[in-house]
């Protein structure tokens, strides 16, 4: 009887809500941060002329011949990889104390996913722009700040690499929009997940990309690896996340090179 009940528990659980969520979440999360990674690991490891032409900072050797660097980045990059264990069940929780995760229902139509979706940009990007304006104040930049910032020469993975506290910040405005939508399903999530992702490790990969990058499409309004490459070198400009509109009204949007490199 009671090895029955044990077996149905179990089913139970991994049945539920909390444990799809986590999987589905930690799922996508690897899946991008590692298939990007994995390719900017790649060409940082070889050189190739084709792609290494497209590097913002030509005139410093790569990160593979900076073993210090190596070294820290590899050793935060696993406590960072082993945090993730514990924020599905986190997210979930706080996610469904503000509102509701659908997990198990049908896909919401597309119409509703893009209109979330953008929301999710642009109000991720207004607070974001505020909150790391005011990370660069001398006592929250020296405590807090400083340590993402000991990356120069910025790769994907250093997208992450940063203080707890500033990781909680970040989080904020990642997430705020659930706050004003209440209802949102776990593929919105996913997909949101993806998008943000793949945008901070292009923003991060220290390479002025052709086709795959916003910056060669909408380079005035969404300058990516040009804006945030600049950013990590002066730390004094371009604090936005996806657009450069905060940036131009508050007289902070510079760039690292000009956008006619990209053929």
């Amino acid at each position: 009887m009671s090895t029955n009940t044990s077996v149905f528990s179990s089913t139970s659980f991994f049945q539920s809500d909390l444990w799809l969520f986590t999987i589905y979440m930690f799922a996508t999360y690897e899946m991008v941060f590692w298939l990007c990674n994995g390719f900017l690991i790649y060409i940082e490891m070889f050189d190739i002329p084709s792609i290494d032409q497209y590097r913002i900072q030509k005139h410093k050797k790569k990160l593979r011949f900076q073993p210090d660097m190596v070294h820290l980045m590899i050793k935060r990059t696993i406590y960072h990889q082993m945090s993730l264990v514990f924020l599905g069940p986190i997210f979930y929780y706080i996610f469904n104390y503000v509102g509701h995760v659908d997990i198990q229902g049908p896909r919401p139509p597309w119409s509703t996913i893009l209109f979330q979706i953008g929301l999710f940009i642009v109000i991720q990007d207004t607070i974001f722009f505020w909150l790391h304006y005011l990370l660069h104040t001398p006592w929250l930049y020296k405590n807090i700040h400083k340590k993402h910032h000991i990356y120069k020469q910025p790769t994907g993975v250093t997208a992450i690499l940063d203080d707890p506290i500033e990781g909680i910040i970040n989080q904020i405005a990642v997430w705020f929009t659930l706050v004003l939508l209440k209802e949102i399903h776990i593929f919105t999530i996913c997909l949101w997940v993806t998008i943000k992702l793949y945008q901070i490790v292009m923003a991060h990969s220290g390479y002025n990309f052709p086709y795959i990058t916003t910056q060669y499409w909408l380079p005035d309004l969404m300058p990516g690896a040009l804006a945030h490459d600049y950013h990590h070198q002066h730390s004094n400009s371009n604090y936005g996340s996806f657009f450069s509109i905060w940036d131009q009204l508050m007289g902070t949007h510079r760039l690292s090179t000009s956008k006619k490199q990209i053929n």
